[in-house]
């Protein structure tokens, strides 16, 4: 027995080794980078709430709709780029509407490695108001998608869980599965069959041959609508006007300091963050800021893990003499039902200066990702 348990130690210690070596053999994600990258998504979200309370009459019954969308889009070359974010949400009952508007992107133009000169806008509007800046700038910092490697490596895992892959790809092989995947114009059916050889001339598949179920797998993956993988990080240092439209017109020679970060950790996974800050250069006291993290992550069975917080100062930015701060935390599961239709469990905690106690909310949501 005891000589048993030291061969079973042996084994257990050679394999976890072993499996350590290959586990630092492999690409991380952010190791892949593309001629261009080129992001788009749209999502659409929508959440019904019903509320009757305790009382016989309906003094506590309410009823309201909540809707909102998301865009975003990436552009980056050699010597050119443009982004854009945007979220736009309403939210309706019987006694009132109310409407939030947020988004900005930038132009760029690369020269001398990732150092860029840039022009950005930015809006801003709710219920309270309507606010615009166009500023123009400098800084340094490049985002990559890495989508194409991201698939390459869940194309591997698939196989490997199926048995229909030996071994893992080295770094070459699995480049050039990204770099297959991150052409454009091939159809899905021609990228799998692209990628169908790769895998045969790796010489790793079992009996030498790509059975129909790693066929099938690798087409769901091809043809999954999950979100694209980002990696890279910019600043940037810009000066401009900010306009606040409503409730009452009035402009500002303005300061701006941004910076914005994305990595993902692993194929499945995504982490952005960005900071920025905003000050009339007239009166550097007045100012706004926001501090936003995102973190997504796709779990077993089809679900889809998500949580969001952002925090906001404004310290004599909308009104001189006050000073407001705010957070927000909101995490959801969302599953996919039929194709492109989610349904989503959503929960949100808030606190903004002047309130008594912290807002919370739990809510069911049906979204539909359109691209």
């Amino acid at each position: 027995m005891r000589k048993l348990t030291g061969i079973t130690l042996v084994l257990v210690i050679s394999t976890a080794f072993h499996a350590a070596t290959v586990a630092q053999s492999l690409l991380s994600v952010c190791d892949y980078t593309p001629p261009e990258s080129h992001l788009e998504s749209l999502s659409l979200q929508g959440a019904f709430q019903w509320y009757d309370g305790p009382y016989a009459d309906d003094r506590t019954r309410a009823l309201s709709l909540t809707a909102g969308a998301d865009y975003g889009t990436l552009f980056s070359s050699a010597s050119f780029g443009r982004r854009f974010d945007g979220h736009a949400e309403a939210h309706g009952s019987a006694e009132m509407w109310s409407f939030a508007i947020r988004g900005n992107g930038d132009l760029k133009a690369f020269f001398d490695g990732d150092f860029f000169a840039l022009g950005a806008f930015g809006v801003d509007g709710s219920d309270d108001g309507l606010e615009i800046d166009l500023t123009a700038g400098l800084g340094s910092g490049r985002f990559r998608d890495v989508t194409p490697l991201a698939k390459a490596i869940r194309i591997q895992n698939t196989l490997l869980d199926l048995g229909v892959l030996l071994a893992p790809l080295e770094s070459d092989p699995l480049l050039a599965i990204a770099q297959i995947l991150g052409r454009i114009g091939p159809t899905d059916a021609e990228q799998a069959i692209a990628v169908a050889d790769q895998l045969v001339s790796s010489g790793l598949l079992r009996d030498d041959e790509l059975n129909i179920l790693g066929l099938l797998a690798i087409e769901e993956i091809l043809a999954s609508s999950e979100g694209g993988r980002l990696c890279g990080s910019d600043i940037q240092a810009r000066i401009g006007l900010a306009a606040l439209v409503l409730p009452e017109l009035s402009i500002a020679t303005t300061g701006i300091l941004r910076y914005n970060a994305a990595i993902a950790l692993d194929p499945v996974s995504q982490f952005t963050s960005n900071a920025s800050l905003k000050l009339r250069l007239a009166h550097p006291g007045q100012l706004g800021g926001a501090l936003e993290a995102s973190y997504s992550r796709r779990l077993p069975s089809g679900w889809t893990a998500r949580a969001d917080y952002r925090f906001t100062v404004d310290r004599g930015w909308t009104d001189p003499e006050q000073a407001q701060f705010g957070h927000d935390l909101s995490a959801s599961l969302t599953t996919q039902l039929l194709g492109t239709i989610g349904v989503s469990l959503a929960g949100e905690l808030r606190y903004e200066s002047g309130d008594e106690e912290i807002s919370s909310s739990l809510t069911v949501h049906l979204a539909y990702d359109l691209f």
